[in-house]
């Protein structure tokens, strides 16, 4: 929650308690990322500020979660008191990530510039959360947010696309360090390597992406001094390697890299050699604590196989019930005096039977129609069945221009309950305009509809991909570990019209 920027502009009478507010329903975080902006805005509630920061920071310090505090250091921001904590003996600086300051040098010496922007502690994950892989608990003790360039060879071509990422950095319980990426749509696994033969590819090595990479903003303690727009090179193999993984977690497919960090003068300084593997999105939400929404994820991928495998089921059924019998035609002249003209018969064994009926015109003149009275005698001359079919055709002119429509056949089907020999008739019916035509007629049993089949599939369609949306939601909610980042409140740049409605 960036509460400072609910907090700009508001009036100075009201400051205080609205952050306060904040403090009581559990933001203290965020409350402390925006002190340093409200000491700038009103510097009138400076002793104010800093003592509701000093009660903040003293909270969190006893708040500050380490995978073992006997071997961890747990000391204060010097800048804005947040708690901290050194948990890596290889750690050379700790940037502090409620104000962005180096937290080991003197109040004075720092310059809030190089990192003007803060971490939202209110994000999925943070400094300080765990994360638990392989049956190993790891901590994230420091993020990095990084943008550029990848060019790869592709299609007889190189290709050049902007990318961003976050890096985590992470510490186990053995004190050892391996690295969490989030590119935005995957996540990966990251650690350190020897390679047998280690080499640094060239650029224009088409086996591998090459990125040039500028660092954004840093927060947490790293074994190094980060400095703000620092660049580095990276090359991965888009081809994978199989590499044993540390003690319990068995053995993975890996992306192979080899990354340079570039000093100030952009030469390079260290040359590092990494393997990474994809992570699952119900990997991550395990490996977050988040196992309601893993069974959730599993409950959806569950639904999606049953849907899928109701597609076959309802073709076969379909098929299986619409196997058809033989075919039988009739074709005879109709005119405006035809009553009660015989068709073929159709004789019914089994109770229940099916039959498809197809009826057509062969011809239809302009604006004119052709109503026929269809019906089923039994064997004693008495009508079981009767249906009406009109055929016209209809055409005139518009503003799309001229258009012609017509409905030329009808196809139907009868269920036949009772077993016999049953003959078609059809009369004219009095009053069409269609002076005559062809009547084309077939019969074939045991067909039915097949339009309930149709339905039932579109409706596991929808389903599947209502599923599908629903495990994208989770899994970019519950999944995505970017970091977030805002921009420090500066009051030199405040809209004019913000102050001038102040003013009024």
């Amino acid at each position: 929650m960036q509460i400072s920027k609910r907090l700009v502009g508001m009036h100075s009478d009201k400051v205080l308690s609205a952050l306060q507010q904040h403090i009581d329903a559990g933001h203290e975080k965020s409350a402390l990322q925006a002190i340093p902006d409200l000491q700038l805005q009103h510097p009138q509630f400076h002793n104010e500020l800093e003592q509701t920061k000093a009660r903040i920071s003293a909270k969190l310090v006893e708040g500050v979660k380490v995978l073992h505090r006997d071997e961890a250091q747990v000391f204060r921001c010097v800048n804005c008191g947040g708690g901290l904590a050194r948990q890596s003996p290889e750690s050379k600086v700790v940037i502090c990530h409620y104000c962005g300051c180096d937290a080991e040098h003197p109040a004075q010496n720092i310059h809030l510039e190089r990192w003007n922007q803060a971490l939202d502690l209110e994000s999925n994950f943070t400094i300080g959360d765990f994360f638990t892989l392989d049956e190993q608990r790891w901590q994230s003790i420091g993020v990095q947010l990084f943008s550029g360039r990848v060019k790869e060879y592709d299609e007889g071509a190189w290709v050049t696309n902007f990318a961003r990422y976050t890096s985590w950095w992470m510490l186990n319980e053995r004190r050892e360090l391996a690295w969490l990426i989030d590119d935005g749509n995957v996540r990966y696994w990251t650690d350190k390597y020897i390679p047998e033969k280690p080499s640094l590819p060239s650029t224009s090595d088409k086996q591998y992406e090459h990125g040039k990479w500028k660092l954004e903003f840093a927060a947490g303690e790293f074994s190094y001094q980060p400095r703000q727009g620092e660049n580095h090179l990276s090359s991965e193999r888009s081809a994978r390697v199989s590499l044993p993984v540390r003690p319990g977690g068995g053995s993975h497919l890996y992306y192979v890299s080899v990354e340079t960090r570039l000093n100030a003068s952009n030469k390079p300084k260290e040359i590092e050699f990494f393997r990474s593997r994809k992570i699952s999105n119900d990997e991550m939400l395990v490996a977050l604590g988040k196992n309601t929404d893993s069974l959730d994820m599993k409950r959806w991928k569950h639904s999606i196989f049953g849907l899928a495998g109701a597609l076959p089921f309802l073709l076969g059924m379909s098929l299986f019930l619409n196997k058809g019998g033989d075919e039988v035609f009739d074709s005879v002249e109709l005119n405006s005096t035809s009553t009660g003209v015989p068709l073929q018969s159709i004789t019914i064994e089994d109770p229940g039977t099916m039959v498809e009926l197809s009826a057509g015109v062969n011809i239809l003149s302009v604006n004119k129609w052709l109503g026929v009275n269809f019906w089923l005698e039994d064997g004693s001359g008495e009508a079981v069945y009767a249906k009406y079919l009109e055929f016209w055709r209809e055409t005139g002119v518009d503003s799309d221009g001229r258009w012609d429509e017509s409905k030329r056949s009808f196809t139907w089907h009868v269920r036949i309950d009772e077993p016999d020999t049953y003959t078609a008739r059809v009369s004219v019916e009095p009053g069409s305009t269609q002076p005559g035509s062809g009547f084309r007629f077939k019969t074939e049993p045991n067909r039915t509809s097949v339009t309930p089949f149709i339905l039932a599939a579109v409706f596991s369609l929808l389903m599947i991909m209502l599923c599908r949306s629903k495990l994208k939601s989770i899994a970019s909610v519950a999944a995505s570990i970017a970091v977030k980042v805002k921009k420090r409140f500066d009051p030199s740049r405040k809209p004019k019209k913000q102050v001038q409605e102040r003013m009024s």
